[in-house]
């Protein structure tokens, strides 16, 4: 009876440890599993962080060199308008205006149609001042328009030299209807015809200037507006060049 007593406490208390040394074991292996799975975690972090670091880097290098390409690209700006602004000053300096740009557009419609360039060297060189000009002559006459073209419509200068002619739009009543006179706010056409036939216009509205050269001399004419359906005009005559 003792013996059989002392086997059941043997067996219990080997199952005891066999349970026990499995808890420990099984307990062990969640260690062993929760510490591989936190290191690997750690391991993580690092390459994580490692990563995280090399990416800074990265974007501080990148930033770095596009503050440097912006201040670069600032001084380029810079330069660009510092040297746009000299050329625009030099431009203001030696860009011809007024009765210069006209000079110099005239002079390079004559050389594109072929004039020597050494004639208007020549021509410009013979001009002088005071000009020796006539008294000047004034005259007037009826300018004609498509619904009147009655007599005293043209006018000579220097004994027939040139003739000056013309025509007009004809003015509007207060009813719109056609008057038989010019409308002096309205352009007009004036002709200038050389002894020799050559003729030549001015249009536009009144007052006009017009130069004619015949002969050596040059015929200088300012048409005005006059009275009613006339128009007034002044011819001089001076040496050419």
């Amino acid at each position: 009876m003792t013996l059989g007593l002392h086997d059941y406490e043997r067996r219990r208390r080997r199952r005891f440890w066999v349970r026990t040394v499995k808890f420990l074991a099984f307990v062990g292996v969640l260690l062993g599993v929760g510490l591989f799975a936190y290191q690997m975690g750690v391991e993580q972090v690092k390459a994580r962080e490692a990563g995280l670091r090399a990416e800074n880097a990265q974007l501080s290098q990148a930033n770095a060199d596009l503050a440097r390409s912006v201040a670069s690209l600032r001084m380029a700006a810079q330069t660009a308008e510092t040297r746009a602004a000299e050329l625009e000053a030099r431009l203001t300096r030696e860009l011809p205006t007024g009765d210069l740009a006209r000079l110099t557009e005239l002079a390079r419609e004559r050389l594109a149609a072929g004039v020597d360039p050494r004639r208007l060297v020549f021509v410009l060189n013979q001009i002088r001042t005071p000009r020796q000009c006539e008294k000047p002559e004034n005259k007037r006459f009826i300018l004609p328009t498509p619904i009147y073209k009655g007599p005293n419509s043209a006018v000579g200068f220097a004994n027939g030299a040139v003739t000056v002619s013309g025509e007009g739009t004809p003015a509007r009543s207060s009813a719109g209807n056609a008057e038989g006179w010019f409308d002096p706010a309205a352009p007009v056409t004036i002709r200038f015809t050389e002894a020799g036939g050559r003729q030549t216009e001015a249009t536009g509205v009144l007052p006009l200037n017009h130069v004619v050269v015949a002969a050596g001399v040059e015929h200088q004419f300012t048409v005005v507006a006059g009275s009613r359906s006339f128009v007034e005009v002044t011819g001089e005559r001076c040496p050419f060049p």
